[in-house]
C-alpha cells in the first residue's frame, strides 16, 4: 500500500491486522469491526438456526406410592432360598424348594 493522496478519502487502520488502508477499502464486519478484504468474513449461518423447543417432561405422571412392608411371622413362602422371594430374617440358606 502506498501513501498516496486520494481526494475525499482518509487513512484508517484495520481492526484485525492493524495495517493502514484507505477508508474506502475497509468493510464493516458482522461484529462491528472495520476490516480489510483479507480479514473480512461472513457471519456463521448456524447463528441464525432456529431449533424446535424440547419438552423433556412426560405428559402425565403419578405420585410415588407409599412403601409396603411385609409384616408378620414366617410363612411357607418366607422360608425360601430364592433371592428376593423370602421374607426378611426367615430365609434359610441352601434350602431346596419343594414346588
Amino acid at each position: 500500500m502506498t501513501n498516496r493522496f486520494k481526494l475525499g478519502d482518509w487513512f484508517a487502520i484495520c481492526d484485525v491486522c492493524g495495517f493502514k488502508f484507505h477508508a474506502s477499502k475497509l468493510r464493516k464486519r458482522w461484529d462491528g469491526l472495520m476490516v480489510c478484504h483479507e480479514d473480512f468474513e461472513i457471519r456463521q449461518p448456524q447463528d441464525f438456526a432456529r431449533v424446535v423447543p424440547d419438552h423433556p417432561t412426560p405428559p402425565w405422571t403419578r405420585p410415588v406410592p407409599a412403601d409396603v412392608f411385609v409384616t408378620g411371622g414366617c410363612t411357607i413362602q418366607g422360608r425360601s432360598c430364592i433371592v428376593d422371594y423370602a421374607v426378611v430374617d426367615c430365609a434359610i440358606v441352601d434350602l431346596v424348594p419343594e414346588f
